[in-house]
């Protein structure tokens, strides 16, 4: 039981706000802001928390907070997975979770709020049984604030001061056998990131309700998105050695098809379940990028699937077959630490031999293929606190406007950006480092790690792949090259591949 549901912007405005018990002040969205704002010691505020009495529950989405208030001893798994189902389903009618589009749908979003939700009861968060109960129609924002990938890529581009832009994560679709029509290969062709500072509408940013631009146009486009995301958490020594690398991936699908039919999607078939546990069992040396006889194999650790996945054949020819429901779900969620390349190495010599100076150099080399490219790379370098500056200089024969350091004296840190990082490229980075002592005790202890955060389109490392998507039982869509559909023949198939990074760091 939930006394309040708001939703506030990272600034802390009231975006939408619903009562449904009376039961806690009004002022109750400032109070939770500013517990947020200003935790003790400057620590991230807990999901839950405790104000005068009051219960405050949250998560963040695409930068927002969702919050429910209560005075009552409610389960917190319950009500946080309430509020990540909420933001699903607004995400899912709006086409987009961010301030401008609930701003400009916050009738629709009060709508669907008065349907999940009776005084405080969730009701019922399943997108496709909500339909029948909304009525109004959602206006989706002609361009939308960067985030994520396009975020990073434009903190970059604003530091570098680009003069062209990086193409988004739909740069590389997969032509899954796929037809793609003028208007998706316009959406292809076209940059996610405009000089002005804004963004293009991506082309899964679309409401599954038919607007009227769709109904202008005989109606909403039949498709299905699917993408394989995959979060890498990698620790490198000071020399460049692996210490711990390990791969979160999920198949993520944006269901737009008309009739709800029954979809057939194919994984590798050399896919394992089980990880070390099977390259153990079988006395190899398995990983991602070795394998047996028959070449590499996928090794995952765990996984699991959706509640509508039809597993029946999975373990013959690995192959999930499902009616998806509409909107945005996981298929599949993923799991692996077997051996990998990681698709940057990073090294650091660091040189303390000259007073009152210490030395560092940042080695980067880029492992994925020439074809992929990451864009908006942030590399961040801690130094000592005492330090007094420190000054990074980029290795000789850098092209002007392609990377950005700078050191904050403020944060004692030196941050290091690139527009674009080219698969097999290597790059160095010099910092000298002024410190106030001829020797700085535990000066090497203080420096680093290295940490580094990016996306890379259309790469990934665990070789989990879409082999082929069947719709109702057509044509099936094959892998990275196939041939294209036939102009106008069925419904469009989309599968692109992301990797970011989760925790990527390097020892000094």
């Amino acid at each position: 039981m939930i006394s309040q549901l708001f939703i506030l912007s990272p600034r802390g405005d009231v975006i939408i706000k619903k009562e449904y018990r009376h039961d806690v002040p009004k002022t109750s969205p400032e109070t939770f802001f500013r517990a947020v704002r200003f935790w003790k010691d400057a620590e991230r505020a807990p999901a839950v928390f405790a104000e005068d009495g009051v219960h405050y529950l949250h998560v963040k989405a695409n930068g927002l907070f969702l919050a429910t208030t209560t005075r009552k001893n409610v389960s917190p798994s319950h009500v946080l997975e309430l509020l990540h189902r909420v933001a699903k389903v607004i995400k899912d009618y709006c086409g987009v979770m961010n301030e401008d589009a609930l701003r400009k749908n916050s009738v629709l979003a009060y709508e669907l709020l008065d349907e999940m939700i009776d005084r405080g009861y969730a009701q019922s968060t399943s997108t496709e049984a909500l339909k029948r109960h909304v009525f109004n129609e959602p206006s989706t924002p002609a361009s939308s604030a960067t985030t994520g990938a396009g975020a990073a890529a434009a903190r970059a581009s604003a530091a570098v001061k680009r003069a062209s832009t990086p193409y988004g994560v739909f740069k590389g679709v997969v032509k899954a056998g796929i037809e793609y029509g003028k208007e998706a290969a316009a959406a292809k062709a076209a940059p996610t990131h405009t000089p002005g500072g804004t963004a293009r509408r991506d082309a899964t940013q679309r409401s599954v309700l038919a607007t009227a631009r769709d109904k202008a146009r005989g109606g909403s486009r039949n498709e299905i998105f699917v993408d394989v995301v995959e979060k890498i958490s990698v620790c490198f020594a000071a020399s460049g050695a692996t210490l711990t690398s390990e791969v979160d991936g999920c198949v993520q699908i944006r269901n737009f098809l008309h009739g709800s039919p029954e979809i057939k999607l194919a994984l590798p078939e050399d896919l394992a379940i089980g990880g070390r546990d099977f390259a153990t069992a079988v006395g190899g040396d398995y990983g991602f990028g070795s394998g047996g006889a028959s070449g590499m194999a996928t090794l995952l650790d765990d996984c699991n699937f959706h509640e509508s996945a039809d597993l029946s054949n999975f373990d013959v020819d690995r192959t999930i077959a499902l009616t998806p429901p509409e909107g945005e779900f996981s298929l599949m969620n993923y799991r692996a630490s077997c051996d990998f390349d990681p698709p940057f190495k990073v090294r650091v010599t660091v040189d303390e031999t000259t007073p009152y100076k210490i030395t560092a150099v940042i080695t980067i080399k880029a492992t994925y293929p020439s074809k992929c490219a990451c864009t908006g790379m942030v590399v961040k370098f801690p130094t000592p606190q005492r330090a007094i500056n420190a000054n990074p200089t980029l290795e000789p024969g850098a092209t002007p406007g392609t990377q950005h350091a700078a050191f904050s004296s403020q944060d004692k840190a030196v941050t290091w950006q690139f527009k674009k990082f080219t698969g097999g490229a290597e790059h160095t980075l010099r910092v000298n480092v002024s410190i106030p002592e001829e020797r700085l005790p535990n000066a090497r202890k203080e420096l680093g790690p290295v940490s580094m955060h990016f996306t890379i389109p259309m790469f990934n490392v665990s070789r989990v792949g879409v082999r082929y998507l069947q719709i109702g039982g057509g044509s099936s869509g094959g892998g990275a090259g196939a041939g294209a559909q036939g102009k106008g023949k069925g419904p469009h198939r989309w599968v692109r591949y992301v990797t970011k990074s989760s925790s990527y760091v390097c020892r000094v």
